[in-house]
This record gives C-alpha cells, sequence and structure tokens, in this order.
C-alpha cells in the first residue's frame, strides 16, 4: 500500500513543528522562560525578584568555580529558596542550561 500525498504532507508539517519546539529549548531561551526572573537576563540576580530570594549572582567566583556537574546539580535538586528542575527539565535541557550560564559568566 502506498502512502497519500496528504498523509506525508501532514507528516512533514509535524516534524516541522517539533523540530522547531526542540529548538526552543536551547539554553538562551530555557534561562529566559525558567530562570530570567529571579536572576535577570544577566545573571547577576539584580531583579525584584532575586533580590527577594537572594539568588547568588552567577558571575560570583563561588558559582563560576562549580563544575558543570555541580551546577547542574543545583538546577536538578534545587537548592536554598531555587526550585528542582530535575523533573521539569530533561538532563539534554539542563546541560544547555550550564552551557548558557558558562556564556553568561564570561561576559
Amino acid at each position: 500500500m502506498k502512502p497519500s500525498t496528504p498523509a506525508i504532507a501532514a507528516a512533514a508539517v509535524l516534524m516541522m513543528f517539533s523540530s522547531a519546539g526542540y529548538a526552543q529549548d536551547s539554553g538562551a531561551s530555557l534561562f529566559q522562560s525558567r530562570c530570567q526572573m529571579c536572576h535577570g537576563a544577566d545573571g547577576k540576580g539584580d531583579t525584584p525578584t532575586g533580590k527577594a530570594f537572594h539568588v547568588p549572582n552567577l558571575h560570583d567566583p563561588a558559582v563560576a568555580k562549580m563544575t558543570d556537574a555541580e551546577l547542574a546539580g543545583v538546577i536538578t535538586k534545587g537548592k536554598n529558596k531555587m526550585p528542582a528542575f530535575g523533573t521539569r527539565l530533561t538532563s539534554a535541557q539542563i546541560d544547555s542550561l550550564v552551557a548558557y550560564i558558562r556564556t553568561l559568566q564570561k561576559q
């Protein structure tokens, strides 16, 4: 049996939208949607929420010297008032967040 053209077109559209959704899971977009409210766009924690919860500045030497695994652990398990994201994000998403945080620390 040969697949119909509408079925192939529908499958192509679904693949296009699913890959676009995956592309939106970049570290930058995840940081913007999950972290920026507290940590700020620059990672310095200079936001009303960040100040209220005393979030660490991601540029602080204590944070910068953390290994990628330690930083991923904080994102996964949470720390102090920061919630755990291990059940809401995949390990690949957490890794992309860590990589994005490292780019912020270089700025």
